[in-house]
């Protein structure tokens, strides 16, 4: 099974296990916090999704006041964005299309964008030697000048560390500290590798261009496996999005969130 036909198999619950949960809200809402000053203030960008699941941050972005194609590797995902274009009011300025991470500079050649977008671990789904040749075709996608907002999962996960040690699993609490792949289960019978990067190890692959900013996605707020206890417990999952807002805005924590927001530009020529 490829990995394209692995995430159709997430594409018709994805909403409401994740874009729609409180946890998944919850650290959407940071991550749109951190990706907002670049769209702020100026209309009309040119923007490119990659990985776009179901569209959430597509329609975000083009309700900002900006064009928007948004590509997924998975046919099932790009479909059920598709369907949501008619109710979103975003017609003109969102374009779906069904492109893998290997087929970009084909599909997009003669090409550039303002900025180029990741959100949510699209990009922890390529290995360290495939993302040396995809990171030559976002680069060449990007204007100069332009950016390259990335979300990926934490390398150090406080959440993953303490709670499984408490559960006394500690191949669970440090599985995301190996530089080898991890299989994940989507669902039965569907697994899929991780590669779990530090921001170093990312930033170095994603040379020459310059990391600009980076920033934690649930140092409080949890990882998304904890929603059904959040859900039976939510004044303590309002005090953890309080926590968040106010504590979970320095760079110097990025590394133990469950997800970090890292900003490269490409240097103006």
């Amino acid at each position: 099974m490829n990995k394209a036909t692995n995430f159709n198999v997430l594409a018709g619950t994805y909403d409401v296990v994740f874009t729609d949960s409180l946890i998944g809200q919850a650290q959407r809402r940071v991550s749109h916090k951190w990706l907002q000053p670049l769209l702020a203030g100026k209309t009309g960008m040119q923007l490119l999704e990659i990985n776009c699941g179901t569209g959430a941050d597509a329609f975000w972005m083009a309700n900002q006041g900006h064009s928007v194609i948004a590509t997924d590797g998975s046919p099932a995902m790009v479909d059920h964005a598709q369907q949501k274009t008619a109710i979103t009011n975003t017609a003109g300025q969102t374009a779906f299309q069904h492109c893998a991470f290997d087929a970009l500079h084909s599909t997009f050649q003669n090409q550039q964008f303002d900025a180029i977008v990741s959100n949510f671990a699209g990009l922890n789904c390529v290995s360290p030697s495939a993302m040396k040749e995809l990171s030559t075709q976002i680069q060449s996608l990007i204007r100069p000048g332009g950016y390259l907002a990335v979300v990926l999962f934490g390398k150090y996960c406080l959440w993953d560390s303490f709670y499984h040690l408490l559960k006394g699993q500690p191949r669970q609490a440090f599985r995301r500290w190996t530089n080898k792949e991890v299989m994940v289960q989507l669902s039965p019978g569907v697994q899929q590798p991780v590669y779990y990067y530090s921001v170093k190890a990312f930033k170095r692959l994603l040379a020459p261009l310059q990391l600009i900013e980076k920033k934690p996605i649930g140092v409080c707020i949890p990882p998304s496996w904890l929603e059904a206890y959040m859900q039976h417990h939510p004044r303590l999952f309002h005090s953890l999005v309080q926590w968040e807002e106010q504590l979970g805005s320095s760079s110097l924590v990025t590394s133990l969130a469950d997800h970090v927001f890292l900003l490269f530009k490409k240097e103006a020529k």
